[in-house]
């Protein structure tokens, strides 16, 4: 029987790290088409420690913080975090906990930097054609009472879902992405409350992920569909603001049933043992004592 871990308990034991983190970098001033596409049968993705020098320079610039005023704030030299941000120098465990402490990142996002700045030692190259979800897989969400999938990300691409979750999210199918049934399909605004701060988020998750973990004809073909939708340019150059709630998502939903608004509690679930390219995505009702 597959076993599968909370994503959202990442940044606490080493070991869920190495096995379960997903990888992260902003997508501005991305390498050009030519830096990626297939080779030898392998999906080729930008370098990690490109990625992460990318994210922590932005990260601190929309802070609006100098090298030597985010120096002074982490204990570490300017020319440090200059060489970190350039990408010749490969910040330490320790390093990295600094500026994670003075630059204020989110916990889940700590969790996806260490372990891109260890992928080149555990990770093996993504094939360039995901495999098939085994039967066993759909077997699992099929026996659950409430909404579940499986996606792969950063694309939120949905492979299998159970009659719960197509009662619960009409249109949002296999074969298509999460964030094209949020931005194109009209039924989601009028399923998910709060809509225009879920799908900020999923954007903004899929902007940080993508250029390290997935090819960029990838990126190219979903943001030519994504822009369709008049909201797409907001949310893409934009940060959601905060509080993200990253370590207890929640989304409220229009009940398919009773037609009540409803709190569900999200769990996003990495396969263990064997490992799986997919998250298997629950959502359970919360109930008010």
């Amino acid at each position: 029987m597959p076993r599968w871990t909370d994503s959202r308990a990442l940044s606490r034991p080493a070991v869920r790290i190495f096995a379960n983190a997903l990888l992260s970098v902003k997508l501005d001033d991305c390498p050009s088409l030519s830096q990626y596409g297939q080779k030898g049968g392998i999906a080729q993705v930008e370098d990690a420690h490109v990625s992460i020098a990318r994210y922590l320079r932005e990260r601190r610039e929309s802070s609006g913080l100098t090298r030597a005023a985010l120096s002074q704030a982490a204990g570490i030299s300017p020319a440090l975090i200059q060489k970190i941000e350039q990408g010749t120098r490969t910040p330490t465990l320790e390093a990295l906990a600094a500026l994670f402490d003075a630059l204020d990142v989110p916990e889940l996002f700590r969790s996806h930097i260490i372990m891109m700045s260890l992928s080149h030692r555990f990770d093996s190259p993504l094939p360039a054609t995901a495999p098939a979800v085994p039967a066993a897989d759909r077997l699992l969400i099929d026996s659950l009472p409430y909404p579940a999938s499986l996606q792969e990300y950063p694309a939120f691409d949905v492979l299998a879902v159970n009659e719960a979750w197509r009662k619960q999210f009409p249109g949002l199918l296999p074969g298509i992405t999460v964030l094209e049934w949020m931005l194109l399909h009209p039924t989601s605004r009028a399923v998910i409350h709060d809509w225009e701060r879920h799908i900020h988020l999923s954007v903004y998750a899929f902007r940080l992920m993508g250029p390290s973990s997935m090819p960029q004809a990838r990126i190219d073909e979903l943001i030519a569909i994504l822009s369709a939708a008049p909201e797409w340019e907001y949310f893409w150059t934009t940060e959601p603001p905060g509080p993200h709630a990253l370590d207890d998502p929640e989304v409220t939903v229009v009940h398919a049933e009773t037609g009540e608004p409803t709190i569900l509690a999200m769990h996003n679930l990495d396969f263990a043992l064997p490992r799986r390219n997919w998250s298997m995505i629950t959502f359970t009702p919360k109930t008010t004592n």
